[in-house]
């Protein structure tokens, strides 16, 4: 199929859809107020983004997908637990063994760590997919939907003046996902997690050991625009999926290709006009996403929500209503510890 036509066949697609740009206020998923306006705002910065054709396309179907196509589990997309304490404390006794062994190795280099103090990363498959297993079942709770493990990545365990860019996690198995904090040290500054929710607003969440932040994480920009003042902060992340999401994520995806596919918007960037210098500039590095005329990279921090010393009890959430509420159908905290006395004996035998 020559350029002529492909571009004729994907238009004719596009528009048998009913899709149209800028979408209508009823395309976006979820149809809150705030979500609507963030996102048109993003659409609108990312008129003017400056790269190749090709990364504007895959920009353009990173955020379509996520403001537009694919639907929200839960009402705010984020959520803080407490993990169980026992598997808290398998972790710290790994990090704090791992921080101390002088052939530590550094985590390989990711778009969204451009500093060159890269984070320290402690390995071990075989507690991470114990742990993920263990864990899933909170997961399921939060998100009320079946899910199928994907992998715990970690321990990562980020050193001083270091930041992670805000971004958006892999579509294909990073939907479900959680941040339990392990532990940072003594003297650190708190370094919170900035996360947009599905009403508009940017949150900064700070995690304190044992805390478990549930997120959505591959609809919600998430990231630590700030740079870290302190020692050492290290977290375990694990992601799932739903069933049959392959099937339903095959659809997806075409359904966000076809949203701009034919439609000329990711071609080219536009010009500026008299009247809109009060646009926010909008930069990728990968698919990373930074606004460097804001402060800390990000602009959404100057009207933030701050969450402190929110750490609820085990078996308790809370989340962007201020809510304490149950998490219901998940292990007693002591089936974890049995289960650690369990391992222990058999380590020893």
């Amino acid at each position: 199929m020559d350029e002529f036509h492909r571009k004729t066949h994907v238009s004719y697609f596009c528009y048998r859809r009913g899709n149209e740009w800028p979408p209508k206020d009823s395309q976006y998923t979820p149809s809150t107020e705030g979500w609507i306006k963030l996102n048109k705002r993003r659409f609108h910065q990312m008129d003017y983004v400056q790269e190749s054709s090709s990364k504007r396309y895959e920009a353009y179907m990173q955020c379509v997908y996520s403001a537009l196509i694919v639907k929200n589990f839960t009402e705010y997309g984020w959520a803080v637990t407490k993990a169980p304490k026992s598997i808290v404390d398998k972790l710290q006794k790994r990090l704090h063994k791992g921080v101390a062994d002088e052939k530590v190795r550094t985590e390989s280099q990711i778009d969204c760590v451009e500093t060159d103090n890269r984070p320290f990363f402690l390995k071990d498959d075989e507690m991470n997919t114990e742990i993920l297993n263990a864990l899933l079942p909170f997961h399921e709770a939060w998100s009320g939907v079946e899910l199928i493990p994907n992998n715990a990545y970690g321990l990562r365990v980020y050193r001083n003046e270091t930041n992670l860019n805000m971004h958006l996690d892999k579509r294909e198995t990073h939907v479900i996902s959680s941040i339990l904090h392990v532990d940072h040290g003594i003297n650190d500054e708190p370094w919170p997690l900035v996360i947009e929710d599905f009403h508009g607003n940017t949150n900064e969440v700070i995690l304190e050991p044992g805390d478990m932040l549930f997120y959505e994480s591959s609809k919600l920009v998430h990231g630590r625009p700030t740079i870290m003042n302190g020692e050492y902060y290290s977290s375990l992340f694990s992601h799932y999926y739903p069933k049959n999401w392959a099937e339903t994520l095959e659809t997806i995806v075409l359904d966000t290709h076809y949203s701009i596919g034919g439609l000329d918007v990711w071609r080219e960037a536009k010009e500026k006009i008299e009247g809109e210098d009060n646009i926010d500039e909008l930069t990728f590095v990968g698919l990373s996403l930074k606004e460097p005329n804001c402060k800390d990279a990000w602009c959404g921090l100057q009207n933030s929500i701050k969450w402190d010393n929110i750490s609820p009890n085990y078996g308790e959430i809370i989340s962007g209503d201020g809510i304490v509420r149950k998490l219901h159908n998940i292990p007693l905290q002591e089936f974890f510890e049995t289960e650690s006395s369990t391992a222990s004996t058999k380590d020893e035998l």
